[in-house]
């Protein structure tokens, strides 16, 4: 399949998914898909300009070939011009759809982890995540912990205008140096696309609901694909939101498996739990 023909029929399918009301009862994959062919249309567009050109072509060959009109060089200098644009367009389609990233429309989630420095270093590079989110007109949500532990894990998501999440802070992985009141710290990023796996079997998800005894406290679970021993922890004060927020991380770190992203992260456990989650491969540290 030429790179025009994987273009129009990415965008039909999106365009086959839109018109499923059932996809609309997620107004976050509703969102993402609006997204997602807003992004592809210009060259959705190019891509069935493509196509009539092949077929202009095509039919100009015919004429050519016809011994009625095979006198006329019109037609062979028309089918040469033809040719020559639709080979431009062609080329031109091929290095966009290479250096395209489909998952730039994407929200995204974001894992922070304590290196040195203990918790401060996580809620000054959480902070920073707020700070930017808003000046970009992005929502952030704390999926595990409000003020965060040792770890946070956060959801930023975009409206329906302007670039995604993804397209923005998919570089900013790795280690980050803080500065904080009780000196210098350390945390570990890691960005991930909010993006869909493949079909997962529900029977390899494991959830571990974890018991006690303080008034009031929250529901700690945690979400394990068992296959993979890919894992999140989730905690908030209603049991199906602690559930929906470790099943989005997972989700997202299984999609990343399946997908020609996996080697911008790496696999490492996480303790308590013995899970795995995925971290961004390490680079030069930025500081915050």
């Amino acid at each position: 399949m030429d790179a025009w023909e994987a273009v129009t029929a990415e965008y039909a399918a999106l365009e086959a998914q839109l018109a499923d009301p059932r996809v609309h009862r997620d107004f976050r994959r509703a969102r993402r898909l609006r997204r997602c062919a807003a992004a592809l249309r210009p060259l959705n567009e190019d891509a069935l300009r493509l196509r009539a050109l092949l077929d202009d072509l095509r039919d100009v060959r015919d004429l050519a070939a016809d011994p009625a009109w095979r006198a006329d060089p019109a037609w062979r200098a028309e089918g040469d011009r033809i040719e020559r644009e639709a080979a431009s367009l062609r080329a031109d389609l091929a290095a966009a759809v290479a250096a395209r990233d489909p998952f730039d429309p994407y929200d995204v989630i974001v894992l922070i982890d304590a290196e040195t420095g203990g918790h401060r270093p996580v809620q000054a590079v959480v902070d920073a995540y707020q700070e930017d989110a808003r000046a970009r007109g992005w929502h952030v949500e704390h999926l595990y912990n409000d003020p965060p532990p040792h770890w946070a894990m956060l959801g930023i998501t975009a409206g329906e205008e302007g670039p995604g999440p993804w397209s923005v802070l998919k570089d900013g992985g790795g280690p980050r140096a803080v500065r904080t009141a009780d000196g210098p710290g350390t945390a570990h990023v890691t960005v991930l696309p909010e993006a869909e796996p493949a079909a997962v079997d529900p029977r390899d998800v494991r959830i571990d609901l974890y018991c006690t005894r303080e008034p009031g406290a929250q529901t700690m679970l945690r979400v394990l694909h068992e296959p993979t021993r890919v894992g999140a922890y989730g905690g908030a004060p209603v049991p199906a939101r602690a559930q929906a927020n470790a099943m989005r991380v997972v989700w997202a770190q299984l999609a990343v498996l399946g997908s020609a992203l996996e080697g911008r992260y790496q696999a490492v456990p996480q303790a308590p739990g013995g899970h795995l989650r995925l971290r961004a491969v390490a680079g030069r540290p930025a500081s915050v």
